[in-house]
């Protein structure tokens, strides 16, 4: 037998559905209007950005990119600015985008009214100068990474390395220069056999200022009185280095002469002219 549902009963089948419908969406405005309002309570609102490490970059040009991030709110009702929903990592991003010089960052809650910034900048190790005409340099840190521009030094503050950086002209703007790592194109470590060579050869009194890498991979390392060692970059560096040292044996009291150059570049038999 068919069952049958009067109109009368249908109807308030109806009006409870749309009760239901306009009841919850009264309880889900409530709840968007309550937590809106509890976002932006003065308990949990940021009002302290305290920032410890930073020497070069400024603490103010860290605040303003925080307080621009929590100007504003999330969907336009919960406020930026609570301390349990801030933007913390487009933060992080941002910093980390905004400052080459910043090697490490960290924030962390302070209190709930306040945060804390831990900035690790990076360390001048070396200069890279582009070689051109008006010669601009930039530091570069233990690992070969330039991060900031570097002021024209009297005298060799700090070596000097020079070629080796893909796409830099005369109207290359500094944002394509800073981040890039001198000698990525090489093995790996070799930016750390070359140092390591240097030392090594400080320590027998023969003092470089300043490399020049060629396009050729031939190295060109100066000292002040503009003699150079010349060398491959491919070459093992303990190898030439033994052979440098017999080298200078073999010649004996060297007191009064200057070199002009002395070329690595052949296994055991080094060439080399006097000025």
């Amino acid at each position: 037998m068919a069952r049958y549902t009067s109109q009368r009963a249908i109807d308030r089948q109806r009006k409870k559905f749309w009760k239901r419908i306009i009841l919850s969406l009264v309880l889900v405005l409530l709840l968007l209007f309550l937590s809106s309002w509890v976002s932006d309570l003065e308990k949990f609102r940021i009002q302290r950005i305290n920032i410890v490490g930073n020497s070069i970059i400024e603490a103010q040009q860290i605040r303003e990119i925080i307080n621009k991030n929590i100007s504003k709110k999330y969907f336009r009702l919960f406020s930026k600015k609570n301390i349990l929903i801030y933007p913390k990592s487009k933060i992080e991003r941002e910093l980390l985008d905004s400052f080459a010089q910043i090697k490490e960052l960290e924030i962390k809650f302070g209190d709930f009214q306040s945060i804390m910034v831990s900035v690790a900048e990076r360390k001048p190790y070396a200069i890279w100068c582009d070689g051109l005409m008006d010669e601009k340099c930039y530091f570069m840190d233990s690992f070969a990474y330039l991060y900031d521009e570097a002021p024209s030094f009297s005298n060799n503050v700090y070596f000097k390395y020079f070629g080796d950086l893909r796409g830099v002209a005369t109207s290359t703007p500094i944002d394509k220069i800073l981040r890039q790592i001198y000698l990525k194109e090489a093995e790996d470590g070799q930016f750390e056999r070359v140092n390591l060579f240097i030392r090594f050869l400080k320590d027998i009194n023969i003092n470089g200022y300043k490399l020049i890498i060629k396009e050729n991979n031939d190295y060109e390392l100066f000292f002040n009185n503009e003699s150079k060692l010349i060398f491959d970059g491919k070459q093992n560096f303990e190898e030439i280095f033994e052979n440098l040292q017999a080298t200078l044996i073999e010649l004996g009291d060297l007191e009064d002469k200057e070199f002009e150059y002395i070329d690595l570049r052949f296994d055991r038999k080094i060439l080399y002219k006097f000025k």
